[in-house]
């Protein structure tokens, strides 16, 4: 069960090339998706005028349309990615692209999101990767064994009846393939994902320090959920080498390696205002400042 929960195509071989969208005291922002033709694909093209660079991507193309029908979270358009019915992996399903950061030791990443009416989490197993992540180095991930040379990778997923969860891929994780937790509300229940509405989600990546060419065990995760802090994990240790975050990792898609984690039905999700920042300040949604 575990083994095909979480199985990943591709991830760790793809890594982006080397750009600098901005400086690493600065907040990388993107406001939504209004540069965007409504009914259109947005395109690679289209996140770099936006400031948004990587060296390759799956599924911008086909799978992803300018909506400005559908109330955007700001502004009159967001961006609406397609899982089609009984597809898994992010060669059919969803999209994905790396895109490049300034490296940086500590990292926040936000962004909302809102399921379809009748979005789907599965067939009769249950899992999926949503949105963007944050990874750096060669991206571990995918069942590989992340010896502190190969780097990490954290991003939000879908369990059983959408439980909302965080995936993560650390060195010595627990069993073959990435840990997660479950990401939780202020009573203790587990937060589920809505459909129909707009939620937001984000999660503080800090990457281990290394002494003498060991890992120091100080790496951490917090993730958030609509403005509170919703889990974390401390203790960590991600890398052994000088690697640091380095990418914001559109990464999204049914699976699950079968086709028994597929959608039962066509499903959407919209994604908007996406902010990626090493200042806790410039993610408005969860320091208290309003947006």
């Amino acid at each position: 069960m575990r083994k095909r929960l979480f199985a990943t195509a591709g991830i760790v071989a793809l890594v982006a090339a080397i750009l600098t969208p901005g400086s690493a005291s600065a907040a990388v922002g993107f406001g939504g998706f209004e540069n965007g033709t409504a009914g259109q694909p947005y395109t690679r093209a289209l996140w770099s005028q936006s400031g948004w660079n990587a060296s390759w991507d799956q599924g911008m193309d086909t799978r992803t349309y300018v909506d400005a029908t559908t109330p955007a979270h700001s502004g009159t358009k967001s961006l609406r990615v397609y899982y089609p019915k009984g597809v898994v992996g992010p060669e059919g399903s969803g999209a994905q692209a790396p895109f490049t950061l300034t490296k940086g030791r500590e990292y926040y990443l936000s962004y909302w999101a809102r399921l379809s009416p009748d979005f789907s989490f599965g067939t009769t197993e249950f899992s999926g990767k949503m949105g963007i992540g944050l990874a750096g180095g060669a991206a571990c991930s995918g069942g590989q064994q992340c010896d502190g040379y190969n780097g990490f990778s954290s991003r939000f997923i879908w369990l059983s009846g959408g439980r909302a969860g965080l995936y993560y891929y650390q060195m010595e994780h627990d069993g073959e393939y990435g840990d997660h937790f479950v990401l939780k509300n202020a009573d203790g229940t587990d937060v589920r994902y809505p459909r129909g509405q707009w939620f937001h989600v984000a999660q503080r990546l800090k990457v281990n320090t290394v002494t003498n060419g060991q890992a120091d065990a100080n790496g951490e995760i917090e993730v958030f959920y609509n403005g509170r802090s919703a889990g974390s994990a401390t203790g960590l240790r991600f890398v052994r080498n000088g690697d640091l975050v380095d990418r914001a990792y559109f990464s999204s898609f049914f699976g699950g390696a079968t086709t028994t984690f597929a959608p039962a039905n066509d499903s959407w999700i919209w994604y908007d205002t996406i902010k990626v920042s090493t200042d806790r300040a410039e993610i408005c949604e969860i320091s208290g400042a309003g947006c």
